[in-house]
């Protein structure tokens, strides 16, 4: 197992080699938690190359919309050896990102389910099937109703009918 600072020293190095906000911490057991917000989309892949060169593996991608300030948030989480690195990318509502699936596979599902649910795109992929939604549904109808990002924390249920109520009263 490669101790907290080598770990440190590889997040460090990509922090420097990209445009943004980085922040890096840790725990008492050893683990690292460090956040990168990347300046400019378009150095995700540069990033995700440097993180594999760390045998980083992809965790999750969380998407979260925010309608008022007309930005959609990505944030993809990687795992080095039990340290969490997190990658933040915000993104004008409708815009597009690169797809890092030849980077880290596993990023297919969480791609596609993004595409299907929010307002963003991703080029460079060869497979865009929707998971859940037929495809005469709209894809931000989650959006709409209620983001994927709250549906995961336990107030979903509460936080939904909140929401339906609101909308109703509006009407």
């Amino acid at each position: 197992m490669t101790d907290a600072s080598t770990i440190k020293d590889r997040v460090m190095s990509i922090a420097r080699m990209i445009r943004g906000e980085f922040s890096i911490s840790e725990n008492r057991h050893g683990r690292v938690t460090a956040w990168i917000t990347l300046a400019d989309k378009d150095d995700l892949i540069a990033t995700c190359h440097a993180l594999k060169a760390f045998d980083a593996r992809l965790s999750m991608i969380t998407a979260l919309a925010d309608r008022n300030a007309g930005f959609n948030l990505l944030a993809y989480h990687f795992d080095i050896e039990g340290s969490t690195v997190t990658v933040k990318v915000k993104l004008v509502s409708g815009a597009s990102i690169d797809s890092i699936v030849p980077i880290f596979r596993n990023a297919d599902w969480h791609e596609r389910e993004f595409m299907e649910f929010y307002d963003i795109k991703c080029t460079g992929r060869t497979d865009n099937r929707r998971l859940f939604l037929d495809e005469s549904v709209d894809g931000r109808v989650m959006e709409r109703l209620i983001p994927l990002s709250v549906i995961s924390n336990a107030a979903s249920t509460n936080m939904l009918f909140e929401r339906l109520i609101t909308d109703r009263e509006k009407q």
